[in-house]
């Protein structure tokens, strides 16, 4: 049985050894911390089953535009992947963002996997950001944000990792 939940600081040590084990590498760990740090970290989830975490999902806060938040990054364990627990944690984050009244979600990551949660890729939306645009989803919360002419400033953080 999965459980979904909120991060707790007893959980860091355990998110960075995750993250590092999915993507091979420290970057984003690295960028996780810098979020944390900065105070840019508006959600932050985590599913476990009983052998402990088996996913992780980050939105930090936008420099610009205002009360816009970034999904990045979403971790699953390569041996849990298939089983949903991804689409639950994105599911999860987005209700948290819509309850906590933030605006929108910005997502660089695939197309076929994110447009099923209600992200749109070239859509009606004008945003211009650092990232490959036809790899830049847009979950709107805010009805004015459907079709929002931005641009997307990341945390330095982002820069840095």
């Amino acid at each position: 049985m999965i459980k979904i939940r909120q991060v707790t600081e007893a959980d860091h040590t355990n998110i960075s050894v995750l993250v590092v084990t999915v993507f091979r590498q420290p970057s984003e760990s690295k960028l996780i911390t810098a979020l944390r740090d900065g105070g840019h970290v508006a959600v932050e989830m985590v599913a476990e089953d009983e052998g402990g975490l088996v996913g992780h999902i980050c939105l930090s806060r936008l420099a610009a535009p205002e009360g816009w938040l970034a999904l990045a990054p979403l971790s699953v364990r390569t041996e849990a992947q298939g089983r949903g627990i991804g689409a639950e944690l994105v599911r999860y984050a987005a209700d948290r963002a819509r309850q906590a009244r933030f605006k929108a979600v910005v997502v660089v990551g695939d197309p076929d996997y994110y447009h099923r949660f209600g992200f749109v890729f070239r859509g009606p939306a004008k945003l211009q950001s650092p990232y490959p645009p036809q790899y830049t989803g847009l979950y709107p919360i805010a009805a004015e944000t459907a079709a929002a002419q931005a641009q997307l400033v990341y945390p330095e953080a982002f820069a840095t990792v």
